[in-house]
Order: structure tokens, then C-alpha cells, then sequence
């Protein structure tokens, strides 16, 4: 028993699985992740180069994939400008909604800013090329 012992309640409800049961859920979505189509992307993997408590530590460097030294920055602390508005009478579920619609669409508009800076570099650094793809899980 810990000192929460809300918590403790909560967590007895919860189903229970068998050892055997968690590895069979554990390999039915390993199996899924393997039959995912593969997909690619034009972002190279970012550097980051400043850690935290740095005033520079939310700094994604995206850098040009052919070497040339450009990097594209993203401000990963600064651009958040969507209120967080969650109703009082809002479940667990619409809570997790909330969060998760905002994570898609604040991760598309990062993914079509890096892209569109990306293009625009190779458009004027590396004319006539187009940017290399890479393998993403």
C-alpha cells in the first residue's frame, strides 16, 4: 500500500493481465508495427544542441542532409499559441482527446514548416536536386 491511497483504489480497478495475456498483446502490436507500411520523410533527424536549463534548450536543429552546413531552427518552447481549454465536466477521454488533437495538429505545423524551409533551401542552395528521403518507422 502506498500513501495514496486513492490511487491504490484506482488502480485495483484496473483489469488485470496475466503474464502471458501482456505478452501476447505485446507481440500482436509488435507484429502490426512490422506490416506498417514503411514511410519516409525529406526532415533529417534534428540536433539538439543546447540541453536544459539552457536559455537555448527548446533549439531543434534540423541540418541540410547534403552537409553543407545550413540547419534550419525550431524554437520547440516558443511556438505554442493555442489556449489550452479544457471543460470542467470533461472525462479522462475527452481530456486525452483534447491533448492529442492539439499534439496533431501542433506536430503538422512544425512538420510543414521544417518541410517548407527545407525545400526552400534546396531551392536555392542546391538547385535542380531534391531533398534525400529517409526511413522513418
Amino acid at each position: 500500500m502506498s500513501a495514496d491511497t486513492d490511487l491504490d483504489d484506482l488502480a485495483a480497478l484496473l483489469p488485470q493481465l496475466s503474464t502471458r495475456e501482456a505478452f501476447a498483446e505485446l507481440e500482436t502490436a509488435q507484429r502490426a508495427a512490422e506490416q506498417a507500411p514503411p514511410q519516409s520523410t525529406i526532415i533529417p533527424e534534428p540536433e539538439f544542441p543546447h540541453a536544459w536549463p539552457h536559455p537555448k534548450g527548446g533549439i531543434a536543429r534540423f541540418p541540410c542532409a547534403l552537409g553543407c552546413g545550413w540547419a534550419h531552427e525550431h524554437d520547440s518552447y516558443a511556438e505554442d499559441p493555442d489556449p489550452i481549454s479544457v471543460p470542467l465536466t470533461a472525462t479522462s477521454e475527452d481530456i486525452g482527446r483534447i491533448f492529442g488533437e492539439r499534439a496533431e495538429r501542433r506536430a503538422a505545423r512544425v512538420r510543414a514548416s521544417v518541410e517548407t524551409a527545407i525545400r526552400g533551401h534546396f531551392a536555392d542552395a542546391h538547385p535542380g536536386q531534391e531533398p534525400p528521403k529517409r526511413r522513418i518507422a
